[in-house]
């Protein structure tokens, strides 16, 4: 019997530990939480992680845009503080490729943001925009710029000066929305095809008319009769042939708009194969050691119904070096690659103001 008591009052111990226990962690957590929600955000630390190569944002210029486009936190109760909003507006900023907010114990806000990597530079006509690998555009900054090849000649982009984001969404979404076009030109076709139909059975009906002979019609009369009934049918047939012309002339005109639309279409599907074709010029050169040092300015020509061509300005000497079309670009380098060591090694690298690649497995200079 003692032995049963002596369990059970260990037993009665352990439990009241375990109870105390649970409910000192209970308290921790909702004194923590309590304090959390009346805590005071004390400051804003911004770090931006640093390129080898660029520097597009920093510290300072990211404070500055939080603040321009979102309440300060600091003094302000952290549950009020919307921590999402705050890496929203931060992830607006056109060079930002990532944002991370998050709050400390101590009463901090963090904001991590990681930069886009630029690796050409768009300088035409209104634009100036920087380009990274994937083909995310973004306007330059007035405060820093990237050391990239510079993209100059007479193309024109398809997006406006001030566009962020993907070129190959606006083809995508401009070829869709030349498609709602066509689907509202073809259901303008809809009530011509209608009243085609309806013509059709006007003309049936005409058509099918016979004048029955009564028994006391005379033979004038029903004769008289069947001509005018002829005169009708006739009548009805140039009618019918007339409206014809005008409804096909009708959806003529609405076919030939609907081509002239599939014709843009078409348009846009080589500005976006263009597109590709230079992003992928600049990434063998960015991936070439010898090239991404060598190629200071690309010339482009052409783009929309024109195909593009290639140029560029190397470092070295002073030429221009035409590669022409966007195609076999790998071997048109590499070519020139073995003609600057066997060639201009030898021959002088100030001899030619021009050297063209247009021509498979041939390097023409003049």
């Amino acid at each position: 019997m003692k032995e049963w008591f002596r369990l059970a009052g260990r037993y009665v111990g352990y439990t009241a530990l375990w109870l105390l226990v649970a409910a000192a962690v209970v308290w921790g957590v909702t004194s923590a939480r309590a304090h959390r929600k009346a805590q005071l955000v004390t400051e804003v630390n911004i770090r931006v992680e640093r390129s080898a190569k660029h520097q597009l944002v920093d510290a300072a210029l990211m404070h500055d845009w939080l603040l321009n486009h979102t309440e300060s936190p600091v003094g302000r109760p952290l549950s009020e503080v919307n921590l999402a909003e705050l890496e929203r507006v931060a992830l607006q900023h056109s060079a930002v490729a990532d944002a991370n907010v998050y709050s400390t114990f101590a009463g901090s806000v963090e904001v991590s943001v990681a930069q886009h990597e630029p690796v050409a530079r768009l300088k035409v006509d209104g634009y100036d925009m920087y380009l990274t690998a994937d083909g995310y555009l973004f306007p330059a900054s007035d405060g820093y710029a990237a050391l990239v090849p510079v993209i100059t000649g007479s193309y024109r982009p398809i997006f406006r000066p001030d566009f962020a984001g993907y070129a190959s969404s606006v083809v995508r979404d401009s070829i869709a929305s030349l498609d709602s076009v066509i689907l509202a030109l073809e259901m303008q076709k809809v009530p011509h095809y209608e009243l085609r139909q309806e013509y059709r059975q006007d003309l049936r009906r005409v058509l099918n008319e016979r004048i029955r002979r009564t028994l006391f019609m005379s033979e004038y009369e029903y004769d008289k009769r069947n001509e005018e009934l002829k005169e009708r049918k006739t009548r009805a047939r140039k009618e019918n042939v007339a409206r014809n012309k005008v409804i096909d002339a009708a959806i003529a005109a609405l076919g030939a708009e609907q081509d002239a639309v599939g014709e843009r279409q078409k348009q846009l599907e080589v500005i976006g194969s263009d597109f590709e074709r230079l992003l992928s010029f600049v990434e063998l050169v960015r991936q070439s050691k010898f090239w991404s040092s060598e190629v200071v300015q690309i010339v482009l020509d052409g783009g929309g119904t024109k195909p593009m061509e290639i140029a560029f300005v190397p470092r070295s000497g002073r030429f221009m070096v035409d590669i022409g079309f966007t195609d076999r670009l790998a071997d048109k380098l590499s070519m020139l690659h073995r003609f600057y060591d066997d060639g201009l090694d030898n021959i002088g690298w100030n001899k030619y103001r021009h050297i063209s690649l247009r021509y498979e497995g041939q390097v023409v200079c003049r």
